[in-house]
């Protein structure tokens, strides 16, 4: 027991650290500097970035999350904001040390590379909750860890600026060989972290009963005009599940009286409706996937395809946004100085991409009940 809370003190600590690396970047002047206002610990979801370098990159999956909120304080007017952090835990079996203390660390002592529990790797960067933040993750980070003061500072010194470069190190987006071997057995424990939710519980993880329609996937219209519904209830909640990682940069409440608050049009209505036939007609196979998956695993693989077929039709900007970047990473495959920028860009890529679809997704929900004549008509011009 004490060498679990020792580990624990040191895991916090460790991940403080790296919160304080992020706000010395993205908020210089922040006076006396932040504080830890919010603790909460989500294991059973996934965050988008996890998700992708799981679903896309085989890389093993986190074995807990943290969602932890920092308050800044403006040092002139005392005023505070609210900064969300998201933190992913990774274990790296190959990593750990067998020599005499390893297991009792102090809390100053480090975890990851060059820490006393290299085994344990975190994950820490800031919510994509605003544009501020998307940029401080995308531009700002990967430019201090240079000492660039600007872009164009990178680009005439070949990516060695003059100023103090940040001392934070990110975890890459693709998995060393070591981390490739641990792959089987970090699928086993989430597997585990689900099942024991669900048997505490009584459903799947975080579910209040509302399988909510945050995204194109399961409740889809058919071509005549009936939703379509998965048969077996674990399958529905992998989708369920599946879906919340996706949008969980920015939580969408899926209540009665958010719906309210949604403005819709008719000829808003019309349009979405469109994309939704659209949807129906180009990603049928990626639906069938996603109704026929019988296993959390197949379900989430078959649910991210779902989202990224869908978001060419909900948000072409952002789909296409990803694509470049996916391109961009791939060329850029062993070009250290290039490699970073190029993988921030793809995370932050699929996280807004994720959020997009599942804001347009509730629109159109809306939208659906509001001018259910319209959708009637539009799907059945194009059958």
């Amino acid at each position: 027991m004490i060498s679990v809370v020792a580990i624990h003190n040191c895991m916090n600590e460790g991940t403080w650290e790296r919160v304080l690396q992020w706000e010395k970047v993205l908020n210089k002047d922040g006076g006396a500097g932040p504080s830890l206002t919010k603790f909460m610990g989500r294991p059973t979801d996934l965050s988008p970035k996890a998700f992708f370098k799981h679903y896309f990159l085989n890389h093993p999956l986190p074995f807990d999350r943290h969602d932890w909120t920092v308050t800044r304080t403006n040092p002139t007017d005392g005023s505070t904001n609210d900064v969300r952090y998201v933190i992913d835990y990774y274990h790296d079996d190959n990593a750990a040390k067998e020599e005499e203390g390893s297991g009792l660390p102090q809390m100053n002592e480090g975890i990851g590379s060059g820490g006393k529990i290299q085994s344990l790797l975190v994950d820490v960067r800031p919510a994509a909750d605003s544009i501020s933040e998307i940029w401080g993750r995308a531009i700002k980070m990967p430019l201090a860890r240079r000492g660039c003061r600007s872009m164009l500072e990178c680009v005439l010194f070949k990516g060695h600026g003059s100023g103090r470069k940040s001392e934070f190190e990110p975890l890459p987006l693709m998995p060393n060989e070591s981390l490739k071997e641990s792959l089987k057995e970090s699928q086993e424990v989430w597997e585990n972290i689900q099942s024991d939710a669900k048997m505490k519980k009584g459903v799947g993880a975080k579910d209040d009963g509302k399988s909510g329609e945050a995204c194109a996937s399961d409740s889809l219209l058919d071509g005549s005009g009936n939703e379509t519904k998965f048969g077996n209830g674990d399958v529905a909640s992998a989708a369920t599940n599946g879906r919340k990682a996706v949008i969980e940069q920015q939580p969408v409440d899926n209540n009665d009286d958010d719906e309210q608050k949604i403005v819709v049009t008719k000829s808003e209505a019309k349009q979405l409706a469109t994309s939704f036939s659209n949807i129906l007609s180009q990603c049928q196979e990626s639906k069938e996937e996603l109704q026929a998956c019988s296993s959390d695993e197949e379900c989430k693989r078959a649910f991210m395809g779902m989202t990224v077929c869908a978001g060419q039709f909900m948000c072409p900007l952002q789909h296409s946004s990803l694509i470049d970047s996916l391109s961009n990473l791939e060329s850029s495959a062993g070009d250290e100085k290039n490699e970073e920028m190029a993988e921030a860009k793809v995370d932050m890529a699929f996280g807004v991409l994720g959020e997009c679809v599942a804001n347009y997704d509730k629109r159109a929900s809306v939208a659906k009940k509001k001018f259910p004549e319209v959708f009637d008509e539009v799907l059945k011009k194009d059958k």
